[in-house]
């Protein structure tokens, strides 16, 4: 019973992705799922049910293993959030409808009963990029809003995918991408929390 709900969601979500949660009807999810109406609600008992469930996936992924992977403790900042941009890019070539929480975000932010759910998956986002944007600025010895830089980061992702997803151009978006990854050693140039040595020299990145 949980997998052919599980089933549910995960085909519904590639047709809200592709076409949007208000323009995907139960209908649709009918047909993609092959499943009848009576099963359909015998799992949510309406389409906002599923919609929730849906985002509750995309919070899900942020503690999954997968991840942990690509945001572990044991590779430095800079490549956890190398990863992860390298993650977001090959999501977006292999099914290009922008970026699945951005969508929802635009979409769905300000309506009940989604709201809530959307918050706790940005949340779980920006709680992973402001871990690597604080170990950064600890080793870096410098003073910044490592949330307010993790918005930001989260926002530049967010902005590039849904521009890709109309454009469709594929270096631009890659050039974006790395501009993204620049954020970090930008932030060398915040107020240290201590005068460095003379002899310390910031890394920089390629």
């Amino acid at each position: 019973m949980a997998n052919r709900r599980q089933h549910i969601i995960e085909l519904a979500a590639e047709v809200v992705y592709r076409q949007g949660f208000k323009g995907t009807s139960v209908e649709n999810v009918l047909e993609i799922a092959g499943v009848g109406k009576g099963n359909f609600y015998h799992y949510f008992r309406s389409k906002d049910e599923l919609g929730v469930a849906i985002i509750g996936e995309i919070e899900r992924w942020y503690a999954s293993p997968a991840s942990d992977e690509v945001f572990s403790h044991a590779k430095s900042p800079e490549l956890r959030l190398a990863d992860y941009l390298e993650h977001v890019a090959e999501q977006r070539r292999r099914d290009n409808h922008g970026d699945p929480l951005g969508n929802l975000l635009a979409e769905l932010g300000d309506v009940e009963p989604f709201s809530k759910p959307l918050r706790k998956a940005l949340g779980a986002l920006i709680d992973r990029l402001e871990s690597v944007v604080s170990e950064y600025a600890l080793e870096r010895n410098v003073a910044v809003n490592a949330r307010t830089v993790a918005r930001a980061i989260a926002a530049q992702i967010h902005g590039l995918s849904a521009i890709y997803k109309v454009d469709r151009d594929e270096a631009a978006f890659d050039e974006g991408l790395r501009r993204v990854q620049d954020m970090l050693p930008a932030m060398a140039g915040s107020k240290p929390v201590s005068q460095p040595t003379p002899t310390e020299q910031r890394p920089q990145m390629n």
